[in-house]
């Protein structure tokens, strides 16, 4: 969500006050985060705090939520959601979703 909001991680550490380790720590699973924090991180992208809890993308602030169905609401997306729950890596889990991120880009034809 950072990079597809145009943020570094610097860019975002400054933002919350942190250091860019600091945020990299948050997106690595490495540190948890506060729910002060999570706030800020959410007003900094531009998002409602619901985007870090719903199963659905979260419109950004000031448009419509998009239409969209829910990953689990189809045989895929229940096994893909399923499958993705057990996977404990932090790491492994970023990569998987940054795959799922380039394809449904692909997919809009909006490719980086």
């Amino acid at each position: 969500m950072r990079r597809s909001a145009g943020l570094s991680q610097a860019n975002l550490g400054s933002a919350l006050g942190v250091t860019f380790q600091q945020v990299q720590k948050y997106e690595s699973g490495r540190s948890k985060i506060a729910a002060e924090k999570l706030h800020q991180i959410a007003q900094a992208l531009g998002v409602e705090i619901s985007y870090f809890y719903d199963s659905k993308p979260a419109a950004r602030v000031g448009e419509k939520d998009p239409e969209s169905v829910s990953v689990s609401a189809t045989p895929e997306g229940a096994l893909f959601r399923e499958s993705f729950d057990r996977i404990k890596d932090p790491r492994a889990r970023y990569l998987l979703a940054e795959l799922a991120r380039v394809f449904s880009e692909i997919e809009s034809g909006r490719e980086r």
